[in-house]
């Protein structure tokens, strides 16, 4: 077991700190808002995380092989993500370092969510990368093997969030206004590399 939970939590630290839409965002906000708004965002897209787990786990599968379905959260997915990378470029507009607001109506958490349960590329994730590294240790896994192995994942995505929004933390008062908006520009194009990304993946894969 204790096999299983390490694979787990090494493969959510690996995960977690690729460079994605998450961490930009979490950086986006950070930079102003300090450890309290990365972190935010970051705890919000593990709350995604683990629901596709739990999908995944209970045999919902079915989500991914639905094109309406997998449109559907393509779609509001990337729009999301291009909102937020509309809004990057009005903070690189900004003389002066004013702290980012978080999408109307929406919190950091809400917004770490929206963007990962909005990807329906975590399925094949958890049904691949998730599945197979759980059958490479357990020849016959059961319920219990699944549970540690995502409680693992769980664990490493924690630690993941928590040192980066640390790290973003500790790096705002470094940043000075011309930094901040050479930042929001660069937070700003990668979100809106990953929402066409997500929508071209989408579409081309349907």
């Amino acid at each position: 077991m204790y096999r299983l939970f390490l694979a787990a939590l090494v493969l959510s630290l690996i995960f977690c700190a690729t460079p994605g839409a998450v961490n930009t965002q979490a950086l986006r906000v950070g930079v102003t808002g300090g450890f309290r708004r990365a972190f935010g965002v970051e705890m919000g897209s593990i709350v995604g995380d683990m629901s596709w787990a739990v999908i995944a786990l209970a045999g919902l599968a079915v989500i991914w092989d639905n094109d309406a379905a997998r449109i559907v959260l393509a779609v509001i997915g990337g729009a999301f993500l291009i909102y937020l990378a509309y809004q990057g470029f009005l903070d690189a507009r900004r003389k002066e370092i004013a702290e980012v607001d978080a999408p109307k109506g929406h919190t950091d958490f809400v917004t770490g969510v929206i963007m990962s349960f909005a990807n329906p590329f975590q399925i094949p994730f958890w049904i691949g990368i998730g599945g197979s590294s759980i059958a490479v240790i357990m020849s016959d896994p059961g319920l219990t093997d699944f549970v540690v192995f995502y409680f693992g994942y769980l664990v490493g995505a924690i630690i993941w969030g928590t040192a980066y929004s640390a790290l973003i933390g500790y790096g705002k008062r470094y940043i000075t206004p011309k930094l901040f908006r050479v930042l929001s520009v660069i937070c700003a194009l990668v979100l809106l590399y990953f929402a066409l990304n997500l929508l071209y993946s989408t579409f081309l894969s349907g």
